[in-house]
């Protein structure tokens, strides 16, 4: 009897110390989470990347294969902000590889992991793979968010945005347009979010030399903008600029030099 007691004790407290153990291991992992986001919100990004190393190692320990992708997205994110691809991929492949071991092969994290691909390669000019890891997204948004939700238009955007760059000019403008609706059922025709899809019409209508209707969404795009920030705001800035070109592009010099005048007071 005393022999059993020993080892019932025995292994209660080998279970305690394994939970303090993890209990202080996703204390500590959070912890490196907290000083990377700190780190990035004060433009510190080699120093947030060392911390989402440090906490994607303490997770994978932990087998928290969530916060691990996380970990490696957001490293994939900052170095692509660097122009750093090469290591950008790296970080975004060992997302992709910690994924397989998720029990849902259509998880919201690995739809992130795409989509972070499809902008690297997207700015290397690698347009195919890039639209192949946008398109892997955006079909598992759909899946699990449906057709009208703000991140599924985030996907078309960013599809007609690769698209734009591929000089596919008719697919880039029904990507947008597919975007543009969803936003605007979503957030309304008046919103900051549909700004983007503005936006993408008016530089994809630009580059089809259709410039009233570029005009005529980059001036939606600023009065939006105007209503958000208000009047004199420095983000309103690139949306004169649009505006002044597509004019010059018109040659109509005086509209041109009216909204150029404009941001230069801005700036």
């Amino acid at each position: 009897m005393i022999k059993v007691k020993v080892i019932s004790v025995c292994t209660l407290s080998l279970l305690n110390c394994f939970l303090i153990a993890n209990g202080q291991n996703n204390a500590t992992a959070n912890e490196y989470m907290m000083q990377a986001a700190s780190f990035k919100k004060n433009m510190q990004p080699d120093s947030a990347l060392i911390y989402l190393e440090k906490a994607a190692a303490v997770f994978e320990k932990l087998g928290d294969i969530e916060n691990v992708i996380n970990a490696y997205n957001q490293s994939g994110v900052i170095l692509t902000r660097q122009d750093k691809y090469e290591k950008a991929v790296f970080y975004l492949e060992k997302a992709l590889s910690a994924s397989s071991n998720l029990p849902d092969t259509n998880h919201l994290f690995i739809a992130a992991t795409y989509i972070n691909l499809g902008v690297v390669y997207n700015a290397e000019g690698k347009y195919e793979q890039s639209l192949m890891y946008h398109y892997k997204a955006l079909a598992i948004r759909l899946l699990k968010l449906g057709q009208y939700h703000a991140d599924v238009a985030t996907s078309y955007g960013n599809i007609g945005n690769v698209y734009r760059n591929k000089n596919q000019l008719d697919s880039a403008e029904e990507s947008h347009l597919k975007a543009m609706k969803i936003r605007e059922k979503v957030f309304g025709p008046s919103s900051a979010e549909i700004i983007e899809s503005y936006a993408g019409l008016g530089n994809t209508y630009r580059e089809k030399k259709d410039y009233s209707s570029s005009l005529a969404y980059f001036e939606k795009a600023l009065n939006n903008k105007i209503i958000q920030r208000g009047e004199g705001h420095t983000d309103l800035v690139k949306f004169y600029k649009y505006i002044s070109d597509v004019y010059y592009l018109m040659k109509n010099k005086q509209k041109g030099d009216e909204y150029k005048t404009a941001w230069e007071k801005i700036e």
